[in-house]
């Protein structure tokens, strides 16, 4: 059973010792990759003998690999258990901060440190576990908080004379120091975020291990701790090893540069991590927007707010918006394919939003995680997806509904970088047994051009299943809202599924006061109404704004 979730976790603030209560979840693409779980993790004291009291120590002792006693073993592997930790020795160090206790511990993944300044009477004793960040810590890379963390940590128990930091080999969130900076490479070369760069390298989002921390921490005598951290994973991962986490004392730093904030942030929405939401240096939509669309834009960020942390959502928040024409198509059908059907009709696409309706259009894309699109929208128009407005917030990651991998790699999607960066391109498709070789090859070459390939489950047409598409979205790539713009098919696609279950939160249509005639339609037949309905005029535009019903309209 993988450890994801932290409920119910008493937390203590540093100021005043006032007690909190978070329950805040990793998110489910983190939790997916996570690689210590709860079932692997060996009790922290199998086969280990009692050791003799910390106070009594004068010498240090090698590492015992031939000792009397066997070194404990996990079952499966035959390796040294993860739990393992034999003290070394322990010295003092003189520093900025006044001498320093430092004990040293080998564990199976490395040597590691325990900082002591104190621990009172064993119970409730502030502890940092930190692991290592060269970057950070010696280079003073502001690309992460992490120094600046280890700072605040030992600042506090130097200064209390009270506290433990537990100081682990565990660069780059496991990875690497190697990989790390591979990772780095990635973030400026493709504006990847610390999780998808990751991704991108073929490896875990997380790979830390704390299994030998409850063994060094009773080998010091401590009992329970106040864990000085901001991450939900550490405290699920050192309750699962035997730690008695009795509360949380965030960490909170400053950020000194942007980049650190966009770090922050990364961490926040896609990790869980308890950091306050960092509010953009342009908030307000009014500033450039008036009136009720203002009012509309600043509605709609609250609704994906309120969306986005809430944890009991299995599928990320979804916005259906588009235009239309006042007799109800999106786009032309070219000459001499008026007998098309869906995606084998060759479709014309035709500017129907006025000026402002568009800027409304950059400024929603602006407010969500992802865009969605099918692949027809790409193939007939080669979109950005992007946001070209400022002060409209980020351009959102690009998602493709694709069933059969047609997307070309040298799209606009997969070769265009955005001044601002944005995450990679998720490509959709169908799990299928039907042309598997060619797939295969299509999903390489996409993969290759920078794109994130997930087979999703089918439905009864063969066409990927739309709740699974988005709970993959949100499970294995972090995307908590996501904003459906077309084509037509993808439209009646969502349309016809919220007949039946609740697919979509909100839909915002623009009808633009032109009449086509004929062309591509948008509508299903005994499809649903909206309800909550707000509407106004923009430029010569009709704004609609509500949420779907299955209720009948009333009779006349």
């Amino acid at each position: 059973m993988v450890v994801a979730v932290w409920t119910h976790v008493r937390v203590v603030s540093k100021v005043g010792r006032q007690a909190r209560y978070f329950s805040p979840s990793i998110g489910a693409d983190v939790a997916a990759r996570i690689q210590c779980s709860a079932a692997s993790v060996p009790s922290p004291l199998n086969g280990l003998r009692s050791p003799p009291s910390f106070a009594s120590r004068n010498a240090p002792r090698p590492f015992e690999a031939e000792s009397n006693t066997a070194l404990p073993k996990d079952n499966d592997a035959g390796s040294i258990s993860k739990s393992f930790a034999q003290y070394v020795a322990t010295t003092t160090i003189p520093s900025s901060r006044g001498p320093l206790k430092v004990s040293a511990f080998r564990t199976a993944i490395g040597d590691v440190l325990a900082v002591v300044s104190g621990i009172g009477n064993g119970r409730r004793v502030p502890v940092r576990v930190h692991d290592a960040c060269l970057t950070g810590e010696v280079l003073g890379s502001l690309k992460c908080d992490c120094g600046l963390q280890l700072e605040m940590a030992l600042d506090e128990q130097s200064k209390q004379q009270l506290g433990v930091t537990i100081y682990m080999p565990q660069e780059g969130r496991g990875i690497g120091l190697a990989n790390k900076i591979a990772a780095y490479s990635l973030q400026e070369d493709k504006g990847l975020d610390t999780v998808d760069a990751n991704l991108a390298l073929g490896l875990p989002v997380e790979m830390r291990n704390y299994a030998a921390v409850q063994r060094i921490l009773e080998d010091i005598g401590v009992m329970s701790v106040l864990l000085m951290t901001n991450n939900p994973f550490k405290v699920a991962q050192l309750h699962a090893a035997g730690v008695l986490v009795e509360g949380v004392l965030p960490l909170l730093a400053a950020p000194k540069a942007e980049v650190t904030s966009q770090y922050l942030e990364t961490k926040r929405l896609r990790m869980g991590h308890m950091l306050p939401k960092l509010e953009p240096k342009e908030t307000a939509p009014q500033e450039d927007l008036e009136g009720p669309l203002a009012k509309l834009v600043m509605e709609f960020r609250e609704e994906v707010r309120r969306a986005q942390s809430d944890a009991s959502r299995s599928i990320p928040f979804t916005l259906l918006s588009f235009a239309s024409s006042l007799d109800g198509f999106i786009a032309r059908y070219r000459s001499g394919s008026e007998g098309g059907v869906g995606e084998s009709a060759a479709k014309e696409p035709v500017a129907l939003s006025g000026e402002a309706s568009m800027a409304l259009t950059h400024h929603l894309r602006g407010s969500v995680d992802a865009i969605l699109v099918g692949v027809g929208t790409v193939l007939v128009d080669d979109p950005l997806l992007d946001v070209r407005v400022d002060g409209a917030g980020p351009s959102p990651r690009p998602v493709v509904l694709d069933s059969r991998l047609r997307l070309p790699p040298d799209c606009r999607l997969l070769t265009h970088r955005p001044s601002g960066g944005r995450a990679p391109t998720v490509v959709l498709c169908a799990e299928t047994e039907a042309d598997a070789e060619g797939l295969r090859r299509r999903a390489a070459a996409l993969e290759a051009a920078g794109a994130i390939v997930l087979r999703c489950q089918t439905d009864s047409r063969g066409q990927v299943c739309l709740r699974d598409a988005l709970r993959r979205l949100q499970d294995t790539v972090g995307v908590r809202s996501v904003m459906v713009e077309g084509g037509s098919d993808v439209i009646r696609s969502f349309l016809s599924e919220s007949q039946r279950s609740s697919l979509v939160d909100r839909v915002i249509v623009t009808q633009a006061p032109k009449l086509l005639g004929s062309g591509v339609p948008w509508a299903v037949q005994g499809g649903p109404c909206l309800t909550e309905v707000s509407s106004f005029i923009l430029g010569h535009d009709a704004i609609f704004s509500g949420r779907l019903s299955m209720a009948e309209l009333p009779k006349k």
